[in-house]
């Protein structure tokens, strides 16, 4: 039997596949080769930008079992490489008391509870008395407070699990798009514009791109991409926003509005999941929506009025949605030597846990987490008629 070129290929080197990457060496694989088609460290993916949200409060069971190890192996990548990745800001989750919200705020709770995970209740004054800055004109709120929620410096994490991977002996090819993944007996090949590949396995982590390369292969579900924004607002009242004395927080009204200290600019950033803008790779943008930056400013003079200033800058990033909105770790149907990972959207604070997870599945064919919900062949993403679910309640 031909030996083949490396032990693993990794399609994609943002959080995902950078984590992908270095677990793999980690676990003693010594060819390695990771392709990624823009330069790493880009932000025209769902891997650029400065922050991503990192908390235990969950929505659901299948993702709260999973947070302590989340933390443990960000610890982990801090340790190895002495580079911060993470900052503990605490988080905040309010909503108005009789709301939809409130049921997700009481959720959050549960899933936490059942976890160990410590928090506290917080009614409408010990809001106030706590953060001042919330402007809440209703009679009563339900909002929680978790003091180990922080963010990610997403983009330092990727480039970060990169460095330690190439130390390891990984090789990282970057401008370099793959074609066409093809499976055959006792391999796959992967086809670049420039040369071809051959690996014992392929670990396909390409987030909104994952369609193209995969469809051919008889993928059953569509990948649904959302353009989202966010803006960074210069306020004049820094200190009363900085981190100390302000938390990661997410508002759950009518939309979700989220949002962070200053970090990495002089500026808060917020946001709100619009999940309303549907594109193609062909049609999305990189400018800036007018409309959603007054939807986000007009939220921002409404409820944290003292932060609102000018707009230092806004930009757009992909969400790259499954049918069901749940992660995407298993081998694709049919191709016991690709491996599928797909975030959904919101796996920026999960990114460095999945990557072992897709090294086990890589290196052994299983995994040791409890990852059964995220299988490639569950109903949603086998069934032509299932209607899609992009937002995270249940």
């Amino acid at each position: 039997m031909v030996k083949n070129d490396f032990q693993t290929v990794v399609v994609g080197g943002g959080a995902i596949g950078s984590a992908t990457a270095y677990w793999l060496a980690v676990r003693g694989q010594t060819d390695v080769l990771v392709l990624e088609q823009h330069t790493t460290g880009h932000g025209l993916g769902s891997s650029g930008d400065h922050s991503r949200i990192i908390r235990h409060s969950y929505h659901d069971t299948i993702y709260g079992r999973l947070t302590r190890r989340m933390y443990d192996n960000w610890a982990s990548l801090e340790r190895e490489s002495k580079q911060g990745v993470f900052l503990k800001t605490g988080g905040l989750d309010i909503a108005i008391e009789g709301t939809p919200g409130a049921d997700i705020i009481d959720n959050y709770r549960r899933v936490m509870a059942s976890n160990e995970i410590p928090f506290d209740t917080l009614d409408k004054k010990q809001l106030g008395e706590r953060f001042p800055q919330w402007n809440i004109v209703e009679d009563e709120v339900r909002a929680t407070y978790q003091e180990d929620s922080g963010l990610i410096d997403i983009r330092r994490a990727t480039l970060t699990h990169l460095a330690l991977a190439e130390s390891l002996g990984v090789i990282v090819k970057d401008n370099t798009t793959v074609q066409v993944i093809e499976s055959f007996h006792g391999g796959v090949r992967i086809v670049t514009g420039d040369d071809t590949y051959t690996a014992d396995k392929v670990v396909v982590a390409v987030g909104s791109w994952v369609d193209q390369l995969l469809k051919p292969l008889g993928q059953t579900w569509n990948t649904t991409i959302a353009e989202e924004q966010v803006v960074y607002v210069q306020t004049p009242h820094v200190k009363d926003f900085s981190v100390g004395t302000f938390p990661v927080w997410g508002w759950h009204g009518d939309d979700l509005f989220y949002g962070f200290p200053t970090y990495g600019e002089v500026a808060i950033k917020i946001a709100r999941e619009n999940l309303r803008r549907f594109v193609t790779q062909e049609t999305r943008s990189p400018e800036p929506h007018e409309d959603e930056t007054a939807v986000v400013l007009e939220f921002l003079k409404e409820r944290l009025p003292t932060g609102v200033g000018p707009v230092l800058y806004a930009k757009t990033c992909p969400y790259d949605l499954p049918p069901d909105r749940h992660f995407i770790l298993d081998f694709l149907p049919g191709h016991p030597r690709v491996v599928v990972g797909n975030g959904a959207a919101h796996a920026g604070k999960f990114a460095g846990l999945l990557g072992e997870i897709l090294s086990e599945l890589a290196v052994t064919g299983r995994s040791s987490f409890p990852i059964e919900p995220f299988r490639a062949d569950r109903p949603a993403l086998k069934d032509p008629d299932f209607v899609p679910v992009f937002t995270l309640k249940g």
